[in-house]
């Protein structure tokens, strides 16, 4: 199961298992939420959007794209051919040679804030509610202890009241660390 899928429909904290079939209540909700991931960014999301941005481009986050199944298989079909043609010598000269292939076939890192920058309008909806949706889940909790950051979330959003608590290095390093993993993970 996709993340994104997983996010939007389920949470992050909620288990699921992919080989059940969905009930009628699970497909209503995948369809609101498909529904919702369709309808255009508000005035507020398109801040909170450039907000996303923002964090990205503070916390320096980097995302691979996702080449690891291709340089896996290369990977493994060099130590194959090598075993082939000149066995356990081979099998080494093969993953020598596959390691390489594969770490430079990996190496397609890109800057998170450069990939939201480049996502089109229509797709930035579901982009920014993915985000929401994980960030909102993770920290929110958090942010309704502090009376500063409920006053601020009464006005705003979990992703505007992250942008304030980077300006002003509120954030311990325990959950910028739980941010970045939510930043770089989420797909």
């Amino acid at each position: 199961m996709c993340l994104t899928y997983y996010c939007c429909c389920y949470g992050r904290g909620k288990k699921t298992d992919s080989s059940k079939p969905l009930t009628e209540e699970d497909k209503q909700l995948v369809a609101l939420k498909q529904q919702q991931l369709k309808q255009p960014l508000t005035a507020q999301e398109e801040e909170d959007y450039d907000n996303l941005v923002y964090i990205a481009q503070k916390r320096d986050i980097k995302v691979t794209i996702q080449k690891g199944v291709q340089a896996g298989i290369v990977a493994g079909l060099c130590v194959t051919s090598g075993v082939i043609v000149a066995g356990p010598v081979g099998a080494v000269a093969g993953g020598a040679v596959g390691t390489a292939l594969a770490a430079s076939m990996s190496r397609n890192v890109t800057p998170l804030k450069q990939l939201l920058e480049e996502t089109p309008r229509e797709k930035r909806a579901a982009v920014y509610r993915v985000f929401r949706e994980a960030l909102k889940e993770e920290f929110q909790d958090g942010f309704t202890e502090s009376p500063e950051l409920r006053l601020l979330l009464g006005g705003g959003s979990v992703i505007s009241v992250m942008r304030y608590c980077l300006d002003k290095d509120l954030i311990e390093n325990e959950k910028l660390e739980r941010l970045d993993n939510i930043l770089k993970t989420i797909r």
